[in-house]
């Protein structure tokens, strides 16, 4: 453990000797935009990222098609206490894990819609086209006290582009790239008087880069917006992604003709009233559809075949009502109401469902000029297990113009899945209907702060714990999910950015220290990395070019319980740059993994080696 803290330290006092360094630089600091820029995550409403109390990182469209991120884990990789648990290959899995909470403990929305499949409570980030995001706004620590269950980690919220304001827009992108990677995108949207629309659809294909790794999808979402007024907007939203992937399972136990495939679809109306300036009112209903199919196709006969596919299928349906008003200038109320329904039929867990009631209520009182305080409380009551209150305390306190300190203290749970709950009785596993909900308490404080105004620091110290774990226990050959474990996590988020605005580079650092144990044991929890370290060198010119080059590191993981078996660290490096030729064309590349090292991210699951992707994006 000593020598642990001691490497941390190490790695704080270099990042701290190379920001200071720097403070005879002229720069013009790129956080003097960031602070004016809007969130909407951390507090269900619009407000300055300045003025918030938590810790949030938003990434924007104009980073996502500067820097060459293919798929949504790709963008948020970098930044602090994220790691993504990736399979490996376009078609390959990738979840997302925060500050020691496992990818059933982060909550991703779209546009505020949850996404998390309450099947197995996870999010497929592959599954999540790039063509029509506007920003990606990442909340670190826990939100249950606004949305409810899973959000024990963290937050990520997806915002997609609205239709144009005026006119008519068209985007068509094409890329090929290593292991005959094919990619295909187009955007077209347009506004006539009160009506506008916005459709985007994409293609992707690859033959992979392991036996059975071959993997293509198809995607096309369409949002419908009318305005009724300057004040009263209505919105449809709606979609679907099919995919088809080989599974190559481990290079130890390797499947060379399983695959699965996948069909998600949704829908969201939503209603934006403001009846003035101080008080909103929103509604929003929606349906989420997952289907995925899989297929041992390693029997002889089409028959076999045939008795070889499972199906399972979910169904989530919601409704959300939200009244927000500002009053006396200092005080902002949020509340809503929230109820879904959950449904499941599945060739393992068979048919079940249950409904989730819930209330919120949020107080945001400007005490003081320098002192903002936040008082929230959720209550939600599940048809299968009761009742959980999650209440919340956070707190802003500004030390000058562009320094704060902010802190919270907050409580979350993670209800259990239907494979936790009903997976069918047999000789080897069994669900137990009798499980409570995972259990977490969060308490973090943390400073932003201008260093001579050229530079900005973020540190951010936070600990977690977690009780009422679902853990499933194996007695002999048989597997049953109980409530057993309970976690203890603390960890430490340092971050800064520079822009040399003189030059038109920009320096991005990040180091996450992360302790996470089970309690009872002393063990670590798997797959948590102890340090974690990203930078990014970007540069941008007024001729429409961009450059950046990017490495992380990552710390050895546990891939057992007992601390026995363990991920290799790895370095990995990246590079991507474009030109925008004039309004209409840009041309584009990128390298991953630029050294070609051999590394896994999850035991048993390689990860691509040297690979290119180039193309060109039209617009008109």
């Amino acid at each position: 453990m000593e020598t642990n803290m001691r490497y941390f330290f190490r790695i704080l006092i270099i990042l701290l000797i190379i920001l200071l360094s720097s403070v005879s630089i002229k720069i013009v600091w790129a956080d003097d935009v960031n602070l004016e820029r809007i969130v909407v995550t951390p507090s269900r409403i619009e407000e300055s990222y300045g003025d918030t109390c938590r810790n949030v990182d938003v990434v924007t469209s104009k980073n996502i098609e500067s820097f060459g991120s293919s798929n949504v884990a790709e963008v948020i990789a970098n930044i602090t206490s994220v790691n993504i648990r990736d399979y490996g290959g376009p078609g390959g899995l990738k979840t997302i894990t925060m500050r020691g909470a496992t990818a059933s403990q982060v909550l991703v929305l779209i546009d505020g819609r949850p996404v998390n499949n309450p099947r197995n409570g996870q999010v497929d980030l592959s599954s999540i086209p790039l063509d029509n995001i506007e920003r990606i706004e990442v909340v670190h620590g826990p939100g249950s006290s606004l949305y409810g269950s899973q959000a024990m980690g963290g937050m990520v919220n997806i915002i997609t582009k609205r239709p144009p304001k005026k006119g008519q827009k068209t985007e068509a992108t094409t890329s090929f790239g290593t292991f005959r990677t094919y990619t295909e995108k187009l955007l077209q949207g347009a506004r006539i008087g009160k009506f506008g629309y916005l459709v985007t659809g994409g293609y992707k294909s690859s033959e992979g880069f392991r036996a059975n790794s071959e993997f293509n999808s198809k995607d096309a979402n369409v949002k419908l917006e009318y305005e009724v007024n300057s004040n009263n907007n209505l919105i449809l939203n709606s979609g679907f992604y099919t995919s088809k992937a080989g599974t190559p399972g481990t290079i130890t136990a390797p499947d060379i003709d399983d695959q699965q495939k996948d069909l998600q679809n949704y829908f969201d109306f939503n209603w934006d009233f403001k009846p003035d300036n101080l008080t909103r009112f929103a509604a929003k209903i929606y349906q989420n559809y997952d289907r995925l199919e899989f297929m041992e196709n390693s029997a002889g006969s089409a028959k076999q075949v045939a008795n070889s596919k499972s199906i399972h299928s979910t169904i989530s349906r919601g409704f959300d009502l939200q009244f927000n008003s500002k009053l006396a200038d200092v005080y902002q109320l949020v509340c809503g109401f929230n109820y879904v329904g959950n449904y499941n039929d599945s060739t393992s867990s068979a048919k079940h469902r249950y409904f989730v009631r819930a209330g919120y209520l949020e107080n945001q009182w400007d005490a003081l000029d320098n002192l903002k305080l936040n008082l929230g409380v959720r209550v939600d009551n599940y048809s299968n297990f009761g009742t959980e209150a999650s209440p919340s305390f956070g707190f802003l306190y500004r030390l000058g113009q562009n320094n704060k300190i902010h802190g919270l203290v907050s409580r979350s749970f993670r209800a259990p899945t239907f494979n936790d709950l009903y997976w069918p009785n047999t000789t080897t596993a069994a669900g137990n209907p009798d499980l409570s909900p995972e259990k977490g308490i969060t308490a973090e404080i943390g400073l932003e702060t201008e260093i001579n105004k050229y530079l900005s620091m973020n540190i951010t110290y936070y600990r977690n714990n977690f009780d009422n774990l679902i853990d499933w226990v194996k007695t002999g050959e048989f597997s049953q999910p109980i409530n057993i474990k309970s976690a203890a996590i603390d960890g430490i988020e340092f971050k800064n950015r520079v822009f040399l605005g003189s030059t038109g580079f920009e320096l991005d650092l990040g180091y996450t220290y992360l302790r996470a144990k089970d309690k009872e044991t002393g063990k670590y929890l798997t797959y948590q990395p102890m340090n974690k370290a990203d930078a990014s060198l970007k540069y941008k010119d007024i001729n429409g070019f961009t450059f950046e080059f990017k490495g992380q590191f990552t710390d050895k993981r546990f891939d057992d319980a007992n601390n026995t078996i363990s991920v290799k660290r790895f370095f990995v490096f990246g590079l991507s740059l474009s030109k925008k030729f004039d309004k209409y064309l840009t041309c584009f590349a990128s390298i991953d993994n630029l050294f070609a090292r051999k590394y896994q991210v999850v035991r048993g699951y390689p990860m691509p080696g040297f690979s290119v992707t180039g193309g060109l994006k039209l617009e008109f």
